[in-house]
Parts: C-alpha cells; sequence; structure tokens
C-alpha cells in the first residue's frame, strides 16, 4: 500500500510543480471591454492605437498622483494613432469623473467595480500602481510604484519609441519589469511558496493516510488471527 501511494505521488508532484510553474518572457494582454466615465464603450483589441498604456490606480493614491504629470506629458506628445492612455480604477464613476477634472486626465478613465480587468492584470499582487504598455495584443512593459524621482517621462517614452519603431527584442517585443519596491511582474515568488506549501501539505497528507490505511489492515489481520485462534 505504501509503495503505490508512493508511485501515485509522483506524477501528482510533477503535475502541480508545473501548473504553478510561471510563463517567463512575452505575457499576452488580457483583452477587455468597458465604459469609461464619459459613457464610451472601449475594447482593447479594437483599440486602433499602436501603443495602449494602462494604468492601474485609485484617487487616493499618492504615488497614482505622481504620475499623473508623466502621463499628461505623454498623452501631448503622441497621436491617437500612437498611443492611447487609459486608468483604471475600482472605484465609482463620480469619484473618478470629479478626480478626472481636477487632475485634467483627457485620456481613458474607467471605473472596474467588479474587478474583472484588474484581477486579469494584477493577480494575486493588487498594489498600485501599476503600469502596463500593450502592442500588438502583447505586454511589453509592467512597471509597479511610482517615485517623484522617476516622474521624468523619459523611460516611458524610450519605451514607446521602441515599440513603434519596432526595434523592441529585434521587433519581437520583450517582457520587462521595474518597481521602486523591488518586486515587479506577476508575484512568481509568493505562487512558488504557495504552491510548495501545497504540495508538502498534499504529501503529508497521502504519507499519513497511507500509513494508516497500513496500520487498519494490520490490525485486521491481526484481530482476524486471534478470532481463528
Amino acid at each position: 500500500m505504501r509503495v503505490r501511494a508512493s508511485v501515485l505521488l509522483i506524477p501528482l508532484i510533477l503535475m502541480l510543480s508545473f501548473s504553478i510553474s510561471p510563463v517567463v518572457g512575452k505575457e499576452e494582454a488580457p483583452d477587455f471591454t468597458l465604459v469609461d466615465i464619459d459613457g464610451k464603450l472601449f475594447t482593447l483589441s479594437e483599440c486602433p492605437a499602436k501603443v495602449v498604456l494602462i494604468e492601474f490606480f485609485a484617487t487616493y493614491c499618492l504615488f497614482c498622483k505622481d504620475a499623473l504629470p508623466t502621463f499628461r506629458n505623454l498623452y501631448s506628445e503622441y497621436s491617437r494613432d500612437e498611443l492611447e492612455l487609459i486608468s483604471i480604477s475600482p472605484e465609482g464613476e463620480g469619484s473618478l469623473r470629479n478626480f478626472a477634472q481636477q487632475y485634467n486626465m483627457e485620456w481613458i478613465v474607467a471605473s472596474d467595480l467588479t474587478g474583472g480587468i484588474s484581477d486579469a492584470y494584477l493577480g494575486l499582487d493588487a498594489r498600485i500602481p501599476r503600469t502596463f504598455l500593450v502592442a500588438n495584443g502583447t505586454i511589453h512593459y509592467n512597471l509597479l510604484g511610482w517615485s517623484v524621482e522617476r516622474g521624468d517621462p523619459s523611460n516611458l517614452r524610450s519605451r514607446i519609441n521602441s515599440l513603434l519603431s519596432g526595434t523592441v527584442n529585434g521587433g519581437n517585443g520583450d517582457f520587462d519589469g521595474d518597481s521602486d519596491t523591488g518586486q515587479t511582474g506577476p508575484p512568481y515568488m509568493l505562487i512558488a511558496i504557495i504552491g510548495g506549501a501545497v504540495i508538502i501539505l498534499l504529501v503529508v497528507g497521502i504519507v499519513i493516510a497511507s500509513q494508516l490505511l497500513g496500520w487498519s489492515e494490520q490490525s485486521r489481520k491481526h484481530r482476524s488471527c486471534k478470532g481463528e485462534g
């Protein structure tokens, strides 16, 4: 019984290990459709702009406010067939509309009350601000955090220009992470830790179950022998 349980355990561990392994490299941008604060419908895959900057923010987030001057500069520098900006927040349309007017956010601002879009992009790591650059349906840049020192738009501008010219990684695109906090992109370390804990618990559970079954079987045999005597 113990040998059989161990044999069955090996493919189970391998299957779980592969299921939690992160995909390294280019990452497909989840498509979505939303209605912005002006009542206009927007679908990512139908956007005519070559590059789309997607920002996840909140009106109470100080770092999100620090990023706004950079976004305003970028929005004014490029045409809409080159670059489109989308700011997405879990807050209601009323507060977002007032915030957008106060801070002169002329680009697309939308509410994600259900959290579906945020979940698709942020996953388990819901920290903001979070900025993505999307081109040809692929995420090419994933930035977590912001700071006043990095308020110069030259960093994002250089990446946008590379995408527009098709010179990013030989024109095939790449997936970058950058952060003030030292943690970027999907929380691979957290996923690995959780996955490892799950595997350990499964191993311990199966081993204990196999031992209990073995003890139970030995106990029944022992009682049977005593009964025959």
